[in-house]
């Protein structure tokens, strides 16, 4: 992975776009969603630029550009028709510290706009560093569709009331899990009821999940996938497969299986903890009777069997 995502606080952020032109109109639209201060500097703008001129979310310097413009801003944006001027734009923002995208030239980059699905404050961005546009542009526009227009809605109730629930409740993820579970991904009219109804049951029961580390990770069955990113803790007999372990909640703790770990993950399913058990073939035999009493849930090709 040679660039990492990452989600930039744009509160008091400068941000400084160099060209005035279609493609600069269509950065200054997109950075106008967010609360970063914008300056473009152009001779001239096209209607679409100067129309956020108008509207007071972009200022304008009607200027050709000069080094010292960048001057007092955090990022920069080159967006002119000029491949030579944006090359010399980004050797001068680099020689400032200053982070700075070049649009069709992820060469000159220190960062790239990612293609985003916007449900404020959930923000989904691909990217694919620079090399496979059309791709992104394709991936974007089926989770357009996958994601309700609600979810935005949702994500807001949500974090109104996370601190009362981190408060009130001994296991707060799993208010939050039934909730999803019974809610789903959009904002409805009873959603709040359904939150009170995921207060009111008891906590969940814990559970053990079983996969051999053999199998492939991308023939586990689709309902795994939820179960797996819900982890608590992960317990493994030799290494977790990197494809396995990629799909599995980060935050799960990570522990070596071992005679010793069986009274750790007794202790866990009493508290309703979710509980992946990683083995090697060879050693589903050695390790079937130590596990029997926990009743556990094995992922196999395409299915889930108890």
């Amino acid at each position: 992975m040679r660039y990492f995502p990452l989600f930039h606080d744009t509160k008091g952020l400068s941000v400084v776009v160099i060209g005035g032109g279609e493609v600069a109109a269509r950065k200054l639209t997109l950075w106008s969603r967010t609360e970063a201060r914008l300056t473009v500097i152009a001779p001239r703008v096209v209607p679409a630029v100067d129309g956020l001129i108008k509207q007071g979310r972009v200022r304008h310097l009607a200027q050709f550009y000069h080094d010292e413009q960048l001057k007092g801003h955090q990022g920069v944006i080159t967006a002119t028709d000029d491949p030579a001027l944006n090359r010399t734009v980004s050797e001068h923002a680099r020689a400032r510290g200053l982070w700075v995208n070049v649009v069709d030239d992820p060469q000159s980059c220190t960062v790239i706009t990612p293609a985003l699905v916007d449900r404020s404050p959930v923000v989904v961005a691909i990217g694919s560093e620079g090399g496979a546009p059309v791709l992104v542009r394709s991936l974007r526009a089926r989770l357009e569709g996958l994601l309700p227009s609600s979810l935005g809605a949702l994500a807001r109730f949500i974090g109104e009331q996370r601190p009362r629930i981190m408060e009130q409740h001994r296991e707060p993820r799993l208010v939050w899990q039934r909730f999803l579970q019974g809610n789903g991904l959009a904002w409805r009219a009873d959603t709040p009821d359904r939150l009170a109804q995921a207060e009111r049951e008891e906590d969940a029961q814990g559970r053990l999940w079983l996969v051999l580390s053999e199998q492939q990770a991308d023939t586990l069955p689709i309902a795994a996938l939820t179960h797996l990113q819900q982890l608590d803790a992960i317990y493994h007999l030799g290494s977790v497969p990197e494809a396995l372990e990629a799909l599995c909640r980060r935050d799960a703790e990570r522990h070596a299986l071992d005679s010793e770990a069986l009274a750790e993950i007794a202790a866990g399913l009493k508290e309703g903890a979710q509980v992946l058990v990683v083995l090697p073939e060879a050693a589903q035999d050695q390790w079937q009777s130590s596990l029997a009493p926990f009743k556990p849930t094995t992922f196999v090709s395409g299915a889930v069997c108890p």
